[in-house]
This record gives C-alpha cells, structure tokens and sequence, in this order.
C-alpha cells in the first residue's frame, strides 16, 4: 500500500469519528433546546399567572380606595350626630339643673292631694289658696320634666342614629379588612411567581448559552471536516489520476512506456523533486547498458 492511500486511510478514520461526534453534538443540542422552550415555556406561563395576581391585586386596591371614598361622608355624618348628641345632652343637663327630683315632686303633689280630699273643708279654710299655689307650682315643675324627657327622647333618637353610621362604618371597615387581606395574599402570591419565572427565565438562558456553545462546536467540527474531507479529495484525484496514468502506460509498448516514465522523471528533476532509484535509472540509463554500448 503507498503513502498515499495509508495516508487515506487515516484521514478517513478521522472524518468518520468527527462524523460520529458531529451527529453525538446535534442529538445534545436537540435535547438542549427541548430544555430551553420548555423552561421559556414555563416562564412565561409563570409570569402570566403572576400578571394575573398583580392584576387582580389591584382592582381589590381599588375597590379599597373606593370604600374609603364612601367612609369620609360617613365619618362627618358621625361626628354631626356625636355633636348633635352632645349638644342634647348639655342642655338636658342644664335643664335639670337646680331642679328637684321628679319622683320628690310627684309624692308632694300626691300628699297636697291628699290633703285637699281628705281634709275637712272647715279646717281648709285659710290654707286652701296656699295649697292651690303649691300644687301649682309643682305641676309645673312636673311640666319641666316633661319637656325635659322629650329632648331625652330625641337623644335616643340621636344615640340610634349614631349607631346606625357607627354599624356602616363598621361593616366597610370590616369589607376593607377582608379586600386588603385579599390584596395581601394577590401580591405575595404574584412575588413568588414572578421571582419562580426570573428563576425559570435565568435556567432557560443559560441553557441557550449551552446550546449557542454545542452550536459552535459543530462549527468547529465542520469546519475540520471540510478539511479533511478536501485533503481526501485531493488523494483520491491523485490516486484516480495515478490509476489513469497506469492505465495509459498499460496500453503503450514497451518503448513508449519506458519514454514517457523518463519523461515523467525528467520533469520531477526540473522541479526539484526527490528522485527515485528507478527515475536515475530512467534518465541516465543502466551502467550495464553503458557498458555494452562502449
């Protein structure tokens, strides 16, 4: 076998291993970018799950926002009733100011009654204006109470109505309560998802790092194997022109062939090329001829 098809060999053997890890590289690189679409996949799955707590989370703000809006009426509502209640109550009290007590007035107005019914109208005499006067007078005082125990009535009335905002205030205090305890759990649940879709996102890019590399290489080997494979090229036409050049040599004579091997040697001479025993034999004939000539 000549140098040249050893040489063949060799090159060969080592285009069918680059083969081998050519087609190794792409079965990696597929499972590389399965790998990253999912991870993109799944990030930005993650991420629109995490939009639609944001989302959520702030229409419930909003809703908060709203319910606050209403609560300002309601608390100026409240404090008009708690002035209103305390101004009743001031007057209530200076009302009862300086006056007796109601159930000390109605036993007097009973007893003087009493008196008047019981007593003989002999012994009335000289003591009955004084008597009118007296009960007079306290049915008066009784009337005062009365009046007194409207202006109570109206603040029940105020203590009801004071109770009813106070009930609305509470009732939207406690709906606030529950929509930011909702906002609350929306955000904290958005948080996590976007930070798990950051984690996914970072898996995925590099994991297109890895496959941008994998790519590379199978440049690189490509680019080896071109080589290779032009360097194979390049013996086989040399192997196919020498097998031609046998092939015209076969069909001369024996002197034809013998002219054109020296005309082959000649023109390696002129080129400086490294010569063979059989090539100075062919240019400078055999001694043994020589010697026969002579």
């Amino acid at each position: 076998m000549s140098v040249e098809e050893n040489k063949l060999d060799e090159l060969e053997s080592q285009a069918a291993e680059l083969r081998d890890k050519r087609n190794e590289l792409y079965e990696k690189i597929k499972k590389i970018r399965e790998e990253r679409d999912r991870l993109n996949k799944t990030a930005r799955a993650t991420r629109e799950q995490a939009h639609k707590h944001r989302d959520e989370r702030d229409r419930v703000n909003a809703k908060v926002q709203e319910i606050k809006q209403n609560l300002g009426p309601l608390f100026e509502e409240l404090d008009e009733k708690n002035q209103a209640l305390a101004k009743a109550d001031k007057l209530i009290k200076e009302d009862y100011k300086g006056l007796p007590s109601k159930k000390k007035v109605q036993e007097a107005l009973r007893q003087i009654e009493w008196e008047v019914m019981t007593t003989p109208t002999k012994e009335m005499l000289g003591r009955e204006d004084e008597l009118i006067q007296r009960a007079a007078k306290l049915r008066r005082t009784l009337d005062e109470f009365k009046g007194i125990e409207q202006k109570q009535d109206r603040k029940l009335d105020y203590i009801a109505d004071k109770k009813a905002v106070e009930i609305e205030i509470s009732a939207l205090r406690e709906e606030i309560n529950k929509l930011a305890e909702q906002s609350q759990e929306h955000h904290e649940r958005m948080i996590l998802l976007y930070d798990q879709a950051d984690k996914d996102q970072e898996k995925a890019d590099q994991t297109h790092t890895k496959y941008v590399e994998k790519i590379q290489e199978v440049e690189s080997i490509k680019e080896e194997l071109n080589l290779i494979m032009s360097e194979i090229k390049a013996i086989r036409d040399g192997l196919k022109a020498h097998d031609n050049r046998l092939d015209e040599l076969r069909k001369m004579n024996t002197e034809q062939r013998a002219e054109a091997l020296k005309q082959a040697a000649l023109k390696k001479l002129e080129n400086g090329e490294k010569l063979s025993f059989e090539d100075l034999k062919l240019i400078y004939g055999d001694e043994d001829d020589e010697e026969e000539i002579g």
